[in-house]
């Protein structure tokens, strides 16, 4: 699969280009973005990627001194986008931007996003593979206690490799249907999961 995000190296390069339109005949948006406890930053970039030319496009980059951002303009659909703060080192955060108004709160190890049907298809996968993950860790913490305790059998052993191996092959599925509509939802997962896709799911990507 193509990859969506640049590098810095070739952002910088585009970051000359023009910015989205207010006036491109499309649907009005407007994204707000609150950054809370440690996820601080006194600026932030909007960039939509133009799917037709597999670029990265700079909408707006905006300063502020309370971690909130506001960003305001119009697009003709559902487009892949990322807010990419003043610390380049700092991981982009992904979201779907479509017509009306979506909120984003960002806090410690966590965020929520509302007012936008893509996002909450986007947030639903990603609460799937967080229930998912966490019975995988569940799983090996029990095994890590029994055999610490030297109750672990090899019973107990199987059934709990028997056990892990049908939580990743469902997070495997989940992520290739996902990624296999296509839309902008799609192309997020497989931007930020793909890689993770062992080579026989890898094979069943469209």
């Amino acid at each position: 699969m193509k990859k969506i995000i640049l590098s810095i190296e070739i952002l910088l390069s585009i970051a000359a280009l023009t910015g989205c339109d207010s006036n491109q005949g499309g649907m009005d948006y407007e994204v707000t973005c609150a950054l809370t406890g440690k996820q601080q930053h006194d600026s932030a970039t909007l960039l939509v990627l133009e799917q037709d030319y597999n670029q990265l496009r700079v909408c707006a980059s905006q300063r502020s001194h309370d971690g909130t951002f506001t960003f305001a303009g119009q697009t003709d659909g559902s487009k892949v986008a990322l807010i990419r703060w003043d610390n380049d080192s700092t991981q982009p955060f992904y979201f779907v931007l479509e017509a009306g108004k979506i909120a984003i709160t960002i806090a410690d190890g966590s965020w929520t996003i509302t007012g936008s049907p893509g996002n909450s298809e986007y947030l639903h996968y990603i609460n799937q593979r967080n229930d998912i993950m966490n019975a995988r860790v569940a799983t090996w913490q029990e095994y890590l206690k029994m055999a610490a305790d030297s109750s672990l059998k090899r019973e107990d052993e199987q059934r709990m490799v028997r056990q892990d191996s049908l939580l990743n092959d469902s997070l495997q599925r989940i992520t290739v249907e996902r990624i296999n509509r296509g839309d902008a939802v799609g192309r997020i997962i497989g931007e930020r999961y793909g890689s993770t896709l062992d080579q026989d799911h890898m094979r069943q990507l469209h």
